[in-house]
């Protein structure tokens, strides 16, 4: 893919430098609470996201997946979580070459502590009005599905390119799309950019859903 030169006093320039600020935040937050401890953002990545899931694990796979970073350095970065005992890791009794990685009692207590940000994001995200959330949520869908197009992103489970999402079937201009999944009609304020009932749809269904929900959107 050709690479897309940005010139960083353009307006979609000044967008990146934004988007940057934003996400140097989410690291250093973190980074400042747990530097102490010598947990870096990419661990706190694996130990807040091995608490959102069942059991409280994850495969190695699933993890570099997820992080987007190339197996190599998920295993390295769980390597060094296991040194700390915040993680142990346990090989498939069937399989000696799956592994999986499982979440400790201490990892998941500096799980907790570094839980912070999603609340000072989520604060900063009240200061807009309800208008101003919908249109970046339908902003921050378009993005990462982009980032996905371009594979710097391998897993976004947004209702976008769900089985069970259905865009623009309802008249009701509130709640226009529908989940079949819970069977209820779904309004922009309640697309979800992740979900754990997410089920991939195929390339033509989502990509026929993403022409729906966008050609809707600006008719």
């Amino acid at each position: 893919m050709a690479s897309i030169k940005i010139e960083q006093d353009s307006l979609p320039g000044r967008l990146v430098t934004g988007l940057s600020k934003i996400g140097l935040a989410m690291k250093s937050r973190p980074w400042r609470r747990q530097g102490r401890q010598g947990v870096g953002p990419l661990q706190v990545q694996v130990l807040s996201f091995l608490r959102t899931q069942p059991n409280r694990c994850a495969m190695v796979s699933v993890i570099a997946r997820e992080l987007s970073v190339k197996l190599p350095t998920a295993s390295e970065v769980i390597r060094t979580l296991e040194e700390k005992k915040l993680v142990r890791r346990r090989r498939s009794d069937t399989d000696n070459r799956v592994v999986t990685v499982h979440l400790t009692a201490k990892g998941l207590k500096a799980g907790e502590v570094v839980t912070g940000w999603p609340e000072a994001l989520s604060a900063a995200a009240q200061q807009l009005s309800g208008q101003e959330q919908v249109a970046l949520l339908t902003i921050l869908t378009k993005l990462i599905r982009s980032l996905q197009e371009q594979g710097e992103i391998s897993i976004a489970r947004m209702c976008v390119s769900c089985q069970y999402f259905r865009p623009h079937v309802h008249a009701n201009a509130g709640q226009p799309h529908h989940c079949e999944y819970v069977d209820a009609p779904l309004g922009p304020q309640s697309l979800r950019l992740d979900c754990q009932e997410y089920v991939a749809a195929t390339t033509a269904d989502a990509q026929a859903a993403w022409v729906k929900f966008t050609q809707a959107k600006t008719a």
